[in-house]
């Protein structure tokens, strides 16, 4: 546990410690509570949020009155510390992070991709007209400069003059700051569109229709029934895919034990219209599998899971075989991977799977919503997620009484969960705010202090 979060956990049970001996936390008690990412850009018109490992990354995106167009990346770790930022100077409506979490991609609202890799505030660098690399044709237009000089944003290590007024009265010099992406590759050629076809759409409807995703190789982009690769700052393949691209999924190619790299499990997932697409990095294709299951499935390491019908199927990422298939219900949300365990709801119901053999492990009258199952985690007899009304729940299996074991409500400003991870003792749920809480599991045994 990090110091930050020992304070708080400290702070959490201060008032029963002092009651005397014998406290013990109880299930559903607030361990900790952090605030870290997100609230970068003032009036943001658009945010997302990616995962990668234990890193999460909180990108948010508009047209500032202050800064102009802007687009703020903030990636930090689920011990809520902060890993790095990035401060981008145009508009963006998507956001992947690569399989180590290192590098972030942005999809700008003119049909780009930009590589950044996130630094401690400390260090961060500005952008000059000119520096970027990668299609050749940056020449420095006037966006890459804080001031319009040529020169880079302030950073964090501004003069003291540019924090207060001039000598003569004048308003301070405010440069917000700049960061130098690693790279930029245009993809209107290779998506068959010009540039001004992608300005003034909805940077919204545009996260869900123009899906991107990234391995350790570089980012994937989705633009009509297109997949499109691009790398070190130039597209470096597209591939057609027969339907419309609904979604695309990495997996980190560390996660089945496997070798990453082109040999190992780096690629993409594509769902298309009538159809699940696996693409090797090389743009070749791996698979392809018949099914209308739109966007509900999900990619976990050497597996991809999808819902067919009334089952739960689970492929192999490297061939498409079939690994196993369990009935579950139809008509449900994507699944949930907590560590060897796949969650899956239907009707209400909540089934819970081992994660390499598919046999049911235990279940549940009591299920997240829909629009809530990103936030379901599940342990060997209990499921935690949040409800629409921002309170943490748990439910325990039928075979254990079955119903909510117990409710906490959060006090948090949204409801809406962006990972959620057993961490010892406790649950912990990160949201789209930034705000991270940690909760006791199961009732702890009395003791001396």
């Amino acid at each position: 546990m990090n110091r930050r979060r020992l304070l708080a956990a400290l702070a959490t049970g201060s008032a029963a410690s002092l009651a005397g001996c014998g406290y013990a936390y109880g299930g559903g008690d607030v361990r900790a509570r952090e605030l870290a990412g997100g609230s970068g850009v003032f009036m943001a018109g658009w945010s997302a949020h990616a995962t990668a490992g234990d890193r999460i990354a909180f990108a948010e995106s508009g047209d500032s009155p202050f800064e102009g167009e802007r687009t703020a990346v903030d990636v930090v770790d689920r011990d809520a510390e902060a890993i790095g930022s990035f401060r981008h100077d145009r508009l963006s409506v998507g956001l992947a992070l690569g399989s180590a979490g290192e590098r972030a991609y942005l999809r700008e609202s003119t049909g780009s991709v930009v590589a950044v890799t996130p630094t401690d505030d400390d260090a961060a660098g500005t952008a000059t007209a000119g520096d970027e690399t990668g299609d050749g044709d940056e020449t420095g237009d006037g966006n890459e400069s804080g001031d319009g000089s040529g020169s880079g944003g302030g950073t964090a290590d501004d003069t003291d003059a540019d924090r207060v007024d001039d000598a003569d009265g004048s308003d301070p010099d405010f440069s917000p700051r700049v960061d130098a992406p690693d790279w930029r590759a245009s993809i209107a050629d290779a998506a068959g569109k010009s540039t001004g076809d992608w300005v003034g759409t909805d940077p919204v409807e545009r996260r869900e229709s123009e899906p991107i995703a990234a391995d350790g190789l570089g980012a994937y982009v989705g633009s009509g029934s297109v997949v499109i690769a691009a790398r070190e700052g130039e597209v470096d393949w597209a591939v057609e895919v027969g339907g419309e691209v609904r979604g695309l999924w990495c997996g980190d190619s560390g996660d089945s034990g496997d070798s990453g790299g082109s040999d190992g499990l780096d690629g993409v997932v594509v769902a298309a219209a009538d159809a699940v697409v696996a693409l090797a990095p090389d743009g070749s294709r791996r698979w392809r599998r018949e099914s209308g299951t739109g966007s509900a499935l999900v990619v976990d390491g050497d597996l991809v899971l999808l819902r067919e019908g009334d089952d739960l199927l689970a492929l192999t990422r490297p061939d498409g075989a079939e690994a196993w298939r369990t009935g579950v219900g139809g008509g449900g949300p994507p699944p949930t991977v907590t560590g060897d365990r796949v969650a899956a709801v239907s009707g209400g119901t909540l089934r819970v799977l081992d994660r390499d053999s598919g046999d049911p492990l235990w279940r549940s009258g009591i299920a997240p919503a829909r629009d809530r199952r990103r936030s379901l985690v599940t342990d060997a007899g209990r499921a935690y997620f949040v409800d629409r009304d921002g309170e943490a729940v748990a439910v325990g299996s039928e075979d254990s009484g079955g119903g909510r074991v117990w409710t906490r409500e959060l006090e948090i400003r949204s409801s809406t969960v962006v990972d959620g991870w057993i961490d010892g003792d406790t649950v912990a749920f990160a949201f789209d705010t930034g705000e991270f809480v940690w909760l006791q599991r199961y009732d702890e045994d009395p003791g001396l202090l």
